[in-house]
């Protein structure tokens, strides 16, 4: 098991880990964008492909609350609400939704590859995710599906990256906000990764897994939320644009402090209580989908200097 030091370190690699695709995409992708002759929605695809790594493991959060009997209704809405957004996204980045402002079909073989495949991983998984059962014996189930998340989430995350090179371009996205739109989309998926992990500490499910994710999560996510609220010079990140942005930001410093003593008692093996377990998955959902306005907040700026 990891402790929360080694976590720390591990974390600061991840921050570089993210960083780097970024960073080689500046000077790998100028060429092919010479091809774009105009926006067609290329911040909005980053953005909702971000997406999907986070419903990835937002699926499993709330699928592992039903079992343990928390927040039950809730969570059965939030799991069937992420159902359908996947499936829409998914469908989005195919054949195009000008609604959520991607224009046209997806046509290049590579990207079109890596959706196919992850829809083949997601259907399995969400139809056992709907079969998950109030305090069920279905501990197996829930660990089967956090275990199957993960091979989900990696998909998705390539995904991204492919959909980043492809239309970050300087005609019509600026690979500084390009990083910016998706470092807020990673946010939103470290958010959900760790509720997830801290449900399934707290039900006894894959304990040891769990706790070495939550400890290089939490320490990802705080590294991340720093470099997003004061700027980070040293690999292009640029300290928030517009107050919208800033008072966003703040508020998820807020809630995350507030959770830190819950996560502490997670990584120490302590009990928590279905109350506060109750705080903890809605302090999250919070986190995530104010991170979500950061992001869209991103996307819109992006667009101010064309």
């Amino acid at each position: 098991m990891l402790n929360l030091k080694q976590g720390m370190n591990r974390s600061r690699a991840g921050l570089r880990y993210f960083f780097a695709p970024m960073l080689f995409l500046c000077a790998a992708t100028s060429v092919a964008a010479q091809n774009i002759a105009s926006d067609v929605g290329g911040s909005e695809r980053i953005n909702v492909a971000g997406q999907l790594g986070t419903l990835s493991q937002r699926i499993i959060s709330s699928a592992c609350n039903v079992h343990s009997g928390v927040t039950v209704r809730e969570s059965q809405a939030v799991l069937q609400i992420s159902a359908d957004q996947f499936d829409r996204i998914g469908d989005a980045l195919l054949y195009g939704n000008r609604r959520l402002g991607i224009l046209g079909e997806e046509t290049r073989p590579r990207t079109l590859q890596t959706i196919n495949k992850l829809n083949e991983a997601w259907v399995p998984l969400l139809d056992q995710a709907r079969q998950i059962q109030i305090s069920g014996n279905d501990a197996s189930v829930v660990a089967t599906l956090a275990s199957q998340s993960d091979p989900l989430l990696e998909t998705a995350n390539i995904l991204v990256s492919e959909i980043t090179g492809q239309y970050a371009d300087p005609v019509s996205l600026l690979h500084a906000d390009a990083l910016l739109i998706d470092l807020s989309g990673r946010q939103r998926m470290l958010a959900a990764q760790m509720s997830k992990d801290m449900c399934l500490i707290a039900a006894g499910i894959n304990v040891e897994t769990a706790k070495a994710d939550l400890a290089v999560a939490s320490a990802l996510f705080g590294d991340t939320l720093t470099a997003l609220r004061n700027g980070l010079p040293s690999v292009g990140v640029r300290p928030p644009p517009t107050e919208r942005i800033a008072q966003g930001l703040q508020f998820v410093v807020e809630e995350w402090e507030a959770i830190q003593p819950f996560i502490a008692q997670a990584q120490a093996g302590e009990a928590i209580s279905t109350a506060d377990r109750q705080r903890v998955y809605f302090a999250f959902l919070g986190i995530e989908a104010r991170m979500n306005n950061v992001a869209v907040a991103y996307d819109r700026n992006s667009k101010l200097g064309l």
